[in-house]
């Protein structure tokens, strides 16, 4: 079935594996099997050797193919404990600009998913976009009730292609698996997978419209924050019409000291709504980048485009809380046990190493007041110190550690004075005060009685099946062990050669007892036991040589 995929997108292999070797690939292509789809081309091994490639080669790789791969490029340049930091950098410089498509599409596009003329849903539109990207775009518009809107339009087209991009994509990464060694590093193919869903809820423009009335409803109570409101009866999967608010965007400093703009006031309410989304909601803006909020009247802010979202349960809180602390605290057992909590640790993780690394983070920012620690470089440190020792951090954490160094990127912009672990400080009390409140133990020991009661209801009929199996006589016990296969080779070269050896002495020994019991040969007068001795002879210089040679003597 993958295999009649992959010829029936056999194009858009060739505009792949091209794009791949142009930049210094071509290796890759070859191993793992994809070579019929060079036109006219043989890869030739001391030509690919002599290829350079680089971080900026894997950039220009993403952009040269279009939508998915560079999306694909933005979530990796979140991943510093997966990717090498000179190629996380150079993915966060990926441009997913486009041309706008023409007003003719998104007329047609919006009248296709709405059900009604252009002109009878809207009592002015502007043809021209007020931004472009790969996925869609925006125009400014008027509703028939006069309420000032925009409205997001897809890309005609755009979901078919993403969808034969993430079946190439997930092709790939099985061949990856399957060609390379790299999978004993990470599960290529559930990577892809975790892509999709987040890639596919992005193109969903009703779910980006939930996640607007999420915010809504998380900021209804607080004043200096304002989230648009989604017009519901002009939205579909296609088609988003939401408020539009007028402002200053975040990065535009000249703008907002012409506009008289408290920058200080502005940061520590940015600031604030990002610990609030992250620490109390579970519930955060995954792109807060200039773009993405305006300054408003009164010195408010507005956050805008929520397809890029980050969602946190309470253990995760809790986790990152325990690790704000612990490092307020400097107190390095406690960093070192909940980081290794956080994620997936390998078995043979150093962790020596590991403690004395967390040490010396903590000597760095020794005696150090919470004004000169910046939030975003000790969550890069975080990410540094998965990278090196091979912890798998969850997609969630490595969101949230992007947000933070993107938000410090600002805060410094505005208000270089303001600390976001100032900040920060006050939500990590409030965190410590809760976890001691009566309504946390209320709700853990809740927690905790439901799952041991699950745990305790089904403890019988385990133990009745296990009797079950037993007095059947069904029970097996396998006991495993994991040799490495070059070990187990050498292993059963010398147990060969030790079997060996011990044939040659025998026969040795035995043809001297023949000679002594034997005045005469017993067969057709033939010297057995003197052709016995040169054959034996042979064969130990044989393996006399052959040990010589191994080195191993």
């Amino acid at each position: 079935m993958r295999l009649q995929k992959r010829y029936k997108h056999f194009h858009r292999y060739r505009e792949i594996t091209q794009t791949l070797t142009k930049h210094g690939f071509g290796f890759l292509i070859r191993q793992l099997g994809l070579s019929e789809f060079l036109r006219g081309r043989r890869l030739g091994v001391k030509n690919e050797l002599d290829r350079k490639y680089n971080a900026e080669s894997i950039r220009l790789v993403l952009e040269e193919l279009g939508t998915t791969f560079i999306k694909l490029g933005q979530i990796l340049s979140t991943r510093p404990d997966l990717i090498p930091e000179e190629i996380t950098k150079e993915l966060t410089k990926l441009q997913d600009q486009v041309p706008p498509f023409s007003f003719l599409e998104v007329r047609k596009q919006i009248e296709n998913e709405l059900g009604s003329a252009l002109e009878d849903l809207f009592k002015s539109f502007e043809a021209q976009p007020l931004a472009a990207a790969s996925i869609g775009q925006v125009h400014r518009a008027e509703m028939l009730d006069g309420k000032k809107v925009v409205v997001k339009v897809q890309r005609p087209g755009i979901e078919e292609n993403i969808r034969i991009d993430l079946e190439i994509m997930l092709d790939i990464a099985r061949l990856i698996e399957k060609h390379t060694d790299w999978s004993q590093f990470y599960n290529f193919t559930e990577a892809v997978l975790e892509f999709e869903d987040i890639l596919l809820n992005e193109m969903d423009y009703l779910v980006e419209g939930q996640n607007i009335d999420v915010f809504q409803k998380n900021f209804k109570d607080v004043e200096d924050v304002c989230i648009p409101k989604v017009h519901w009866d002009y939205t579909t999967r296609r088609i988003l019409t939401m408020e539009y608010i007028e402002g200053i965007k975040l990065d535009d400093v000249h703008a907002l000291s012409e506009q008289g703009i408290d920058t200080v006031k502005v940061a520590n309410v940015l600031s604030k709504a990002v610990f609030k989304q992250i620490l109390y909601d579970g519930f955060f803006h995954g792109d807060p980048h200039p773009g993405n909020i305006l300054v408003i009247d009164n010195n408010r802010i507005a956050l805008l485009d929520f397809g890029i979202i980050g969602m946190i349960d309470d253990e995760m809180k809790e986790k990152f809380g325990d690790l704000l602390i612990s490092q307020v605290n400097k107190n390095t057992e406690a960093v070192m046990r909940t980081f290794m909590n956080l994620g997936i640790t390998p078995p043979n993780i150093n962790r020596r190493e590991l403690r004395q690394d967390i040490e010396r983070m903590r000597y760095k920012y020794y005696d150090r007041p919470l004004s000169k620690i910046k939030l975003g470089d000790t969550m890069k440190e975080f990410m540094d110190l998965a990278f090196k020792y091979r912890i798998l951090l969850p997609a969630e954490f490595t969101l949230m550690g992007k947000t933070f160094m993107i938000l410090e990127g600002q805060i410094t912009r505005l208000a270089p004075e303001i600390s976001l672990m100032e900040i920060a400080e006050p939500f990590g009390r409030e965190l410590v005060k809760e976890r001691w409140s009566f309504g946390y133990f209320r709700k853990t020991l809740s927690k905790n009685v439901h799952d041991y009661g699950q745990i305790f209801s089904a403890f019988p009929k385990q133990i009745a099946d296990l009797l079950d199996v037993l007095e059947r006589g069904q029970f097996k016990a396998t006991l495993e062990h994991e040799y490495n296969e070059k070990m187990l080779n050498r292993l059963n070269h010398m147990v060969n050669r030790l079997a060996f050896s011990i044939v040659l002495a025998s026969l040795i020994v035995g043809l001297s007892f023949l000679i002594q019991i034997t005045e005469q040969s017993i067969i057709w007068k033939l010297p057995i036991a003197e052709i016995g001795f040169i054959v034996a002879g042979a064969m130990g210089f044989w393996l006399l040589i052959s040990i010589i040679r191994s080195g191993r003597f």
